[in-house]
């Protein structure tokens, strides 16, 4: 009822909040404002660009790509979106369906990330506050900010972390056992979940336990080379020339609809429809904003505002064009809608498989695809929460592998009581005040960084 009533009468704000932030991160990227350094004069760089773009990208994504890249089109292009309309399965629909999926996972989305990053980064390593949720408001409340006011924001975004990262936890879960299941018929008994959270949560308390240098850099790593080496197989033994063209086409219809869909609100449509896919990705995105922000900020110290922005905002929307074209193009072109309605949209990414040339191998990478970006993911979300906690820009590893126990825990009490839609939509419902905020946010960003400039 919370989530119905944020999205049917504040979804207006939720666009004009985001399409502002894109706004906003285009500003910082082409104006002097880009060539502030985030960090002291003498900072250096942490990672090398493909490392620290690996890290940031898998830790904002999660396996949600995998999930969404073959689904999402294929959805639309049987249920054509309210903007377009239609007839639903022609190649029109297809290409709809495509620039709509574009749209969800485009600029809009990672422009909430950016936003948060950039002040955060610039609070903590140009100002040296701690590493709280709370100092990306320092330009806003000032000294207030290490009071109760920052205490309650630094709760607020624990809150938001956990239940959002818990949640993915047991739908990742949810797709690995189903993914089983469709691929090799194997039905997991009912401890099965429990089993498979397990496993994840050891694996990525020890990547998190021996810190962002070893664990956490490798899994971002390997995640991105598997990545990359899915898309090529894809693209290179399916339909290429189909692929190459709706992707061209898809870019495209984006860049001339950009403005309209970003302030679509359907009037006159029945159902909730935009309450459903745009405004709740809107809000998904954002209550993900706190740890994946102060997790980004961490690893882009001696960075200017021009590069991270680049890699949070411009790679990051290319590299979802490129996936979502040619994944999800070819799930349009092999029809998967009939799995889709029969088996879950989980399905979608093991019936594209089913129809290219090895497919016992590839079913087996994209499992691991599909742990590899989660577990980045958790990482992220684990070491963000010991951060909100200790302050520290390198939390002790205790502090770590508890959050990430946590997050695991929480995950398995959320999968035994059946909760896990509740609490997703509990943690979307976050985003609401999380809206509020990042307009302040975005108000002392410009403030914060036009003084720091005349300093």
């Amino acid at each position: 009822a919370v989530f119905s009533w944020t999205t049917e009468k504040w979804g207006w704000l939720y666009l004009w909040t985001v399409f502002l932030l894109v706004g906003a991160s285009i500003v910082l990227l082409v104006t002097k404002f880009g060539a502030i350094k985030l960090g002291k004069p003498d900072d250096k760089p942490e990672f090398s660009s493909l490392t620290w773009f690996a890290m940031l990208f898998g830790s904002a994504i999660a396996a949600g790509i995998v999930f969404w890249g073959p689904a999402e089109p294929a959805y639309h292009y049987m249920s054509p979106p309210p903007y377009f309309g239609g007839e639903a399965k022609t190649a029109v629909a297809g290409a709809n369906a495509m620039t709509y999926s574009f749209f969800h996972w485009g600029l809009s989305a990672w422009a909430i990330y950016a936003m948060l990053t950039i002040p955060l980064a610039h609070a903590c390593f140009t100002k040296g506050l701690p590493f709280k949720f709370s100092s990306a408001f320092y330009y806003v409340l000032g000294e207030r900010v290490h009071g109760i006011w920052g205490k309650v924001l630094d709760i607020f975004a624990v809150f938001a972390t956990l239940g959002g990262l818990a949640t993915t936890t047991g739908l990742i879960a949810l797709q690995i056992s189903s993914g089983l299941k469709y691929q090799y018929g194997w039905e997991l008994p009912g401890w099965g979940a429990y089993l498979i959270i397990g496993v994840l949560t050891a694996i990525f308390t020890l990547a998190v336990y021996t810190g962002l240098d070893k664990g956490i850099k490798w899994i971002g790593n390997v995640n991105m080379w598997v990545f990359v080496g899915v898309w090529f197989f894809v693209l290179l033994l399916g339909p290429t020339i189909f692929l190459i063209n709706l992707t061209t086409n898809s870019i495209g219809q984006y860049l001339i609809h950009f403005l309209p869909m970003s302030l679509y609100t359907a009037p006159g449509v029945e159902g909730n429809w935009l309450g459903s896919w745009t405004v709740f990705y809107w809000a998904w995105w954002m209550s993900w904003a706190p740890f994946v922000a102060i997790f980004i900020a961490r690893i882009s110290k001696g960075r200017s505002i021009r590069a991270t922005i680049a890699a949070t905002l411009i790679l990051p929307t290319l590299a979802d064009f490129w996936w979502y074209g040619v994944i999800g193009g070819a799930g349009i072109r092999f029809d998967v809608t009939g799995a889709l309605s029969e088996h879950g949209l989980e399905s979608a990414i093991f019936a594209i498989a089913e129809n290219l040339p090895l497919t016992g191998l590839l079913a087996i990478v994209l499992f691991f695809l599909i742990a590899t970006f989660f577990l980045t993911s958790a990482n992220s979300a684990a070491l963000a929460l010991s951060m909100f906690f200790t302050g520290k820009e390198t939390p002790g590893r205790n502090m770590r592998a508890f959050w990430g126990v946590a997050l695991g825990a929480v995950a398995a009490v959320l999968a035994a009581t059946g909760s896990l839609k509740v609490i997703q939509t509990a943690s979307i419902a976050t985003a609401f005040p999380l809206m509020f905020l990042l307009l302040l946010v975005l108000y002392g960003t410009f403030k914060g960084l036009s003084t720091y400039r005349k300093e």
